[in-house]
């Protein structure tokens, strides 16, 4: 777990440790890249569309996935959104072909087995998830 400022240089930051912790548990070069390329977008997404001051990002890793947690401070009410309301919730949005921006959430909704967005305890904040998918013959140290 780590503790960043809510900034966009910090973006960068939140990459190196990710992929540090992943490559120090072993996991393999392309679901690190993954998870990187993951965590880059909602750690972005925390820092651009909340009011924090700071961010929490949680890995786990299991002999199946690596879980990533994005716990942001934002006062805007969140929508539930989990796996069995993927349909009916929050989703992401579809952007114009020719912007520049938006497209996110739907590189996370292609890359994770699954994703989602949760109320923090509180009510103050959100959590953002994602579960990554590692190859099977992957066999890395687990932690939490």
């Amino acid at each position: 777990m780590f503790l960043l400022p809510s900034r966009r240089e910090c973006v960068a930051d939140a990459r190196q440790r990710l992929e540090s912790s992943l490559r120090h548990r072993r996991v393999c070069a392309d679901a690190c890249d993954t998870a990187v390329l993951v965590i880059s977008e909602l750690f972005t997404n925390a820092v651009l569309h909340t009011d924090s001051a700071l961010i929490t990002c949680e890995v786990r890793v299991t002999a199946a996935h690596v879980r990533l947690d994005v716990h942001d401070q934002g006062v805007r009410a969140p929508r539930e959104r989990t796996a069995e309301s993927a349909g009916a919730g929050l989703s992401p949005r579809r952007p114009d072909s020719r912007a520049e921006n938006g497209r996110g959430l739907l590189l996370v909704e292609s890359l994770a087995d699954a994703w989602g967005v949760v109320p923090r305890a509180g009510g103050t904040g959100r959590t953002v998830w994602a579960t990554l998918p590692l190859p099977p013959e992957q066999a890395p140290a687990t932690h939490t």
